[in-house]
């Protein structure tokens, strides 16, 4: 399925580029004059080299410096959300996210990934077979997991009990001025659980894919300020 979607990405989004550029991977390797650079099932594609010494090569995302993805629109975040745009079904369980009982594992992990921790509002008739882009909760609750799980990791909080044992930082998107009455609805915190990043709703009663995209973007641009204003403060 995400095979499908990147080639279908790589034919529909203008990234192709015909002046020559440098490009240099996480493992050190350089690539000088690149050219041709499109999106591919499999990685970044681009053509180097001249006459007989011409040749395509592909870079696996994973294998990209961070300022690379952003630039060619092959980062997690912009992944996630061409994902959800494809509005196929998500076939929801709970084993797809950590829950609170396991919350050190998805703190560790959080950690040892250098990401931060999402905690989703639920209610457990939200883990259901649902499609990104419709309207619903569940609906709501696919749209979250097919565009963050790559960039977060993601808890589940259940609605019915949970929510005052939730650490204070995610409290305070819980029950925050944004938090808009609606679940599933997120709030994003450091890998400690110490400091409180921002809060994503759901969007209100009418919420479908195409609401949440602009709420998500907006909210994806404030995790990145955050992130940019920690990395200059080390």
């Amino acid at each position: 399925m995400k095979l499908q979607f990147l080639f279908g990405l790589a034919i529909a989004c203008v990234l192709c580029r015909s002046w020559a550029e440098d490009i240099t991977t996480l493992d050190g390797q350089k690539y000088e004059n690149v050219r041709d650079i499109s999106l591919r099932p499999n990685g970044l594609f681009f053509v180097v080299g001249t006459g007989d010494f011409m040749k395509g090569v592909t870079v696996a995302y994973t294998n990209l410096l961070d300022a690379t993805r952003e630039k060619y629109h092959c980062g997690s975040y912009d992944m996630g959300l061409a994902v959800a745009r494809q509005n196929q079904p998500v076939y929801l369980t709970k084993n797809l996210f950590f829950s609170l009982d396991n919350l050190e594992a998805a703190k560790k992990k959080a950690k040892d990934e250098h990401k931060l921790l999402g905690f989703i509002m639920t209610w457990d008739n939200f883990f259901v077979t649902a499609q990104p882009m419709d309207h619903g909760s569940d609906s709501g609750l696919a749209d979250f997991y097919d565009v963050f799980k790559d960039s977060l990791v993601l808890v589940f909080v259940r609605h019915e009990n949970e929510l005052g044992n939730v650490p204070a930082a995610v409290k305070q998107g819980f029950f925050g001025p944004e938090e808009g009455g609606f679940a599933p609805n997120m709030s994003v915190v450091t890998a400690d659980c110490s400091e409180f990043v921002c809060e994503i709703p759901y969007g209100g009663k009418g919420s479908d894919g195409l609401i949440r995209e602009q709420i998500f973007r907006q909210k994806i641009a404030a995790i990145k300020e955050f992130l940019k204003t920690q990395g200059s403060s080390k």
